[in-house]
């Protein structure tokens, strides 16, 4: 996250010509937001990204790599932020980018037809229902949600590896998109840098090692904006206007409105119940920490001591990638 932070400043540097909105237009045309639906809310990329000025050549192939778009890896561009998780930037950005133009900053929201909220359609709500969809549709054995993973390095964090075959919302992008609905949210009420925010919500340099950084409590705050029934109801707005689309998704053209409402409820039921619900597992007021560190994870309600991804020789956290010697469980 830090390389990814430096770049932020250097395109929002107003000394270089930048604003709080450069960094979300030069992703939409590296690839975020390349699905029907998120465009249909956020328009087409106004064409082929080039390397800004501002950037060097090492930080435009960084930023191409994390935000190239690829259906057949979608846990890639993801990245490792300091409360633990590790998150993709697509629904991270997508989500900043609806959050400031629904404040003001830039070309104004489309009303969508059905009804349906902007901001949980490009973060979560189209790659929600479209996951559960597919896996309606294709093999018995087809997953809508996970796999988590795991770093090769906690200090150096290069490559994220899947504890399996990825499904449309493996755990970064749900945890990215979690992110983008807060901070979209927080953008709507008055613009900010988008480094700035990320920083702040993330604790990365402003003296939060002291306490939990905001990024931590993302299951509550995510629960208290969009919770299970808010959810279904936005999962199920999207898949009808995908439905109006040209070319409508060949899933949905034989689906009754029942049908729609049955998928988006199992969709939303399954979401909150991995991803924002305790699932049996820890009470959301509990987190990982590292000792001595004064850094908490998130509360995401996993164990630490799932043995399913250990490929590095016991030094990665089966989800979050850190390391498993140095992380105890601590109440808040």
């Amino acid at each position: 996250m830090d390389s990814v932070l430096d770049i932020l400043d250097a395109l929002e540097s107003p000394a270089r010509g930048g604003s709080p909105g450069t960094a979300v237009v030069l992703a939409r045309g590296l690839g975020v937001c390349s699905t029907p639906g998120c465009r249909a809310v956020l328009g087409e990329p106004l064409g082929t990204a080039e390397r800004p000025p501002a950037l060097t050549p090492g930080q435009w192939q960084l930023l191409t790599e994390l935000l190239r778009h690829d259906p057949a890896t979608p846990e890639l561009g993801a990245v490792l932020v300091p409360d633990g998780s590790t998150v993709a930037l697509g629904p991270l950005l997508a989500g900043i980018e609806a959050g400031l133009r629904s404040g003001g900053s830039g070309p104004p929201l489309p009303t969508l037809d059905p009804p349906a909220d902007p901001l949980l359609a490009v973060t979560i709500a189209e790659a929600l229902g479209t996951s559960f969809l597919l896996a309606q549709g294709g093999d018995s054995n087809a997953t809508a949600l996970g796999p988590g993973g795991c770093w090769d390095d906690v200090e150096n964090p290069l490559n994220y590896t899947s504890r399996g075959p990825p499904s449309p919302v493996p755990d970064p992008v749900a945890i990215g998109a979690m992110d983008g609905v807060i901070l979209g949210t927080q953008l709507a009420q008055g613009p900010l840098p988008v480094a700035e925010l990320l920083r702040g919500y993330y604790g990365v340099g402003n003296g939060s090692e002291a306490g939990r950084a905001p990024s931590s409590y993302r299951r509550r705050d995510f629960g208290a904006l969009a919770g299970q029934e808010r959810l279904e109801k936005e999962v199920a707005a999207v898949l009808e206007v995908l439905r109006t689309l040209s070319p409508s998704p060949e899933l949905l053209r034989d689906m009754g409105t029942q049908e729609v409402v049955a998928v988006a409820r199992q969709a939303a039921q399954e979401f909150t119940e991995r991803y924002v619900g305790t699932g049996g597992v820890a009470p959301p007021k509990w987190g990982w920490h590292f000792p001595n560190r004064g850094r908490d994870l998130p509360d995401r309600g996993f164990h630490p001591l799932n043995k399913d991804c250990n490929r590095t020789n016991g030094r990665c956290h089966p989800l979050e990638g850190i390391v498993t010697s140095q992380i105890q469980i601590v109440t808040a």
